[in-house]
């Protein structure tokens, strides 16, 4: 399964936070953990699904920095797990604060189901993965 989702949200953040994602976003559902590295960013994503609970979904990104802009690679994961994500996007400093545009794109492997119940069931958690991914969006975007 994949899902791809794009949001933009401004947080009252000062300037210099531009390039440092890993203090703007810690704490913030749904980012769990994040740590920076020079320009390497990596951290997790977390979700939660009907039968499957709590589910972490990592990711590593590499920021651009591009004056006023930084600009957010999503880069492939080694041996990737059954479930992980894909960050990118830009950031720019703004009249009052930091404007964000960003696209997740969520990896999850799910058994294809081969009758019609596992079918169903497929259907049902890749819904419920939006659903919990579009509220923790909306939740961030209204916690900034």
């Amino acid at each position: 399964m994949l899902l791809e989702k794009s949001f933009r949200l401004f947080l009252p953040e000062p300037p210099e936070h531009l390039y440092q994602p890993e203090r703007v976003f810690s704490g913030r559902p749904p980012f769990r953990m994040l740590r920076r590295e020079g320009f390497w960013l990596e951290g997790v994503l977390v979700a939660e699904a009907p039968l499957l609970g709590e589910i972490q979904f990592p990711f590593r990104s590499r920021i651009h920095p591009e004056g006023r802009v930084a600009r957010l690679e999503a880069l492939p994961l080694e041996n990737p797990p059954p479930f992980w994500v894909e960050l990118a996007g830009r950031g720019e400093v703004v009249e009052g604060g930091l404007e964000y545009r960003l696209t997740l794109r969520l990896h999850a492997s799910l058994p294809p189901g081969e009758k019609w119940g596992g079918r169903a069931l497929r259907r049902l958690a890749e819904a419920a993965f939006e659903r919990n991914l579009e509220r923790e969006l909306k939740r961030l975007a209204q916690g900034a």
